[in-house]
Formats: structure tokens, sequence, C-alpha cells
């Protein structure tokens, strides 16, 4: 799935600021991608401890290009997150005030 445009509209009722908005969710877009990259690696390393012939090697990384191609963007995934109210902002100086108070 592309990303696709956004409608402003849409950030006006969630009550927020369109750039802290981006920022939020570029930084759960990027927690995703960290840990998809973090299986990977772990994926890589049990299937180098594995022994396998030369045919199987061509025939495991035709299967993991073909996964790569179907995962999900992480951005998209973050923004179908931030509009369902999956992940929010967090403010703990605001907090910190109103305990104080």
């Amino acid at each position: 799935m592309a990303i696709q445009t956004l409608d402003l509209r849409k950030m006006h009722k969630k009550n927020i600021n369109i750039y802290e908005a981006c920022l939020l969710i570029s930084a759960r877009a990027r927690q995703i991608n960290s840990v998809r990259l973090e299986e990977k690696k772990e994926n890589e390393i049990l299937n180098d401890m594995d022994m396998y012939d030369e045919a199987d090697v061509y025939d495991r990384e035709l299967m993991e290009d073909m996964k790569f191609e179907k995962e999900i963007n992480p951005t998209v995934i973050a923004q179908e997150e931030f509009f369902s109210s999956k992940i929010r902002a967090f403010y703990p100086e605001k907090e910190d005030e109103t305990k104080g108070a």
C-alpha cells in the first residue's frame, strides 16, 4: 500500500498541530522500521546457522524478496494508528504543572 495524501480536515478534528502530528507519525514509523530491521537481522543470523546447499540459497533469497514486497510501509501503519487514536502525543511538562498545582 502506497502512502496517500491526507486531508487536513482530519488533523483539525484531532485538535493537534499539524507539525506535531507529522513528528508523531514519523517517530512511530521509525520505531516500526527499527523493529522490522531487528527481526530481519535475527532471521539472517538463524539462517546463517543452518546448513544448506547452493540451490536452497537461491530459493531462500527469492522467498525473502517476495516477503519484503508484501510488507506495508511503516508510515502507512503509523498514519492508521494515529487516526485510530492508538498513538497520541505525550507532554510530560504539562502533567508536572498540573500535579504541582
